[in-house]
C-alpha cells in the first residue's frame, strides 16, 4: 500500500504555529512529515536545539509543547490528550530540565 507524504508546512499542522515552525526549520525540520517521522519527543528536543541556535530562551522546556506536537501528529487538540500521555510527557520534560541540557536562558 502506497502512503502519501505530508508536505504541509509545520505551521499548517494543528497546535503548531509560526514560532514553532521557525525553531524547527532552524534544525532542518521543514515539513509535517518530518515531525511525524521524528515523533513528539525527538521533535521537542530538536525544537529546543533550534531555539538555542536562534538565540531564543529555552526556559519553556515544558510538557505543553509535547502535548502540542503529539496533537499535531495525531490531528487532535493538545488539551484532549489522555491523562496517561500527559503524565509521560511531564516526566520527559522534567527529565530534560533536570539534565541541565536546557537550563533556563
Amino acid at each position: 500500500m502506497k502512503t502519501t507524504r505530508d508536505h504541509r508546512r509545520i505551521s499548517e499542522m494543528r497546535n503548531l504555529g509560526p514560532a514553532s515552525e521557525r525553531d524547527l526549520n532552524a534544525v532542518g525540520i521543514l515539513t509535517a512529515e518530518d515531525v511525524k517521522r521524528l515523533g513528539p519527543e525527538e521533535t521537542f528536543v530538536r525544537m529546543l536545539l533550534g531555539r538555542v541556535k536562534r538565540g531564543r530562551a529555552v526556559g519553556s522546556c515544558n510538557a505543553a509543547y509535547l502535548y502540542a506536537i503529539h496533537g499535531a501528529i495525531h490531528d487532535i487538540d493538545w488539551r484532549d490528550l489522555p491523562e496517561q500521555k500527559k503524565t509521560e510527557f511531564k516526566a520527559f520534560a522534567l527529565a530534560l530540565r533536570e539534565s541541565g541540557q536546557f537550563s533556563h536562558s
